[in-house]
């Protein structure tokens, strides 16, 4: 969905942790059956404005013209598909079909989401390009060690994660080529290096409680921030942040 982040990944990573509802099983409306496993709806057709928030989480949302279901909004998924559909309506009025379901993770934002599987803009609407692919950007092969800073704005609202890599103090670009970040169901921020290098320091803001995941210079590594602990704090402007070098210089 988002550079920066394996949307791709925890999107069924995600899938696999709620389960899915057979078709038997669908139902106008999502619901929870005796022992507490979400039922998806059976597909259904919604209509509002498509948002896209891009915080530290990013996601979709569908400001419904009408409650539905008990919502008045819901969270858009693409779990099989490209989000691509989503990123250029996004800002448009649309109307969207597929199954509704409880969210029953932390990965989610809101309440209920609906897996779409078609969407399509309703009256005007002015199309967005996709999102930037840095799939198959690769670090300067000259490059064997750099710094990456993450900026946190940990306050309510949509704040993006701002990112500067650097090595011996220049700037390197695009940082999707360094670094991704992914925050877990819990809200544990995780900061990682590209392929081929290795987490080597963790540091920042001691609120924030910086640590590393596993051993330090082991593929298993991953920079690990708490910010849940930090704003507990009333500390949210945060400065994350972690060294890369390469696994086998």
């Amino acid at each position: 969905m988002v550079q920066g982040i394996r949307s791709g990944i925890w999107a069924a990573v995600i899938a696999g942790l709620i389960g899915w509802a057979g078709p038997s099983e669908a139902q106008e409306c999502p619901s929870q059956s005796a022992s507490g496993s979400s039922v998806a709806s059976q597909v259904r057709a919604l209509e509002g404005q498509l948002v896209y928030h891009d915080g530290v989480r990013q996601w979709f949302e569908l400001l419904l013209d009408a409650p539905q279901c008990g919502q008045h909004s819901v969270q858009l998924m693409r779990f099989d598909e490209s989000a691509a559909p989503l990123e250029v309506l996004r800002g448009c009025h649309v109307q969207s079909s597929g199954a509704m379901e409880f969210a029953s993770t932390g990965y989610f934002a809101l309440d209920v989401f609906q897996d779409v599987h078609e969407i399509a803009p309703v009256g005007a609407c002015t199309r967005q390009p996709p999102f930037p692919d840095y799939s198959n950007a690769k670090p300067d092969p000259e490059i064997d060690s750099y710094r990456v800073e993450m900026h946190v704005d940990y306050r309510p609202g949509d704040h993006p994660v701002m990112f500067d890599v650097r090595s011996a103090g220049r700037a390197l670009q695009p940082w999707q080529a360094y670094a991704s970040y992914w925050l877990t169901g819990g809200f544990v921020l995780y900061g990682e290096c590209s392929d081929d290098f290795v987490v080597n320091e963790v540091f920042g803001t001691p609120e924030a409680q910086p640590a590393h995941f596993a051993d330090p210079r082991t593929p298993e590594d991953m920079a690990a921030f708490d910010p849940e602990s930090a704003a507990a704090e009333g500390v949210t402007d945060l400065q994350l942040v972690y060294t890369c070098v390469r696994a086998n210089p």
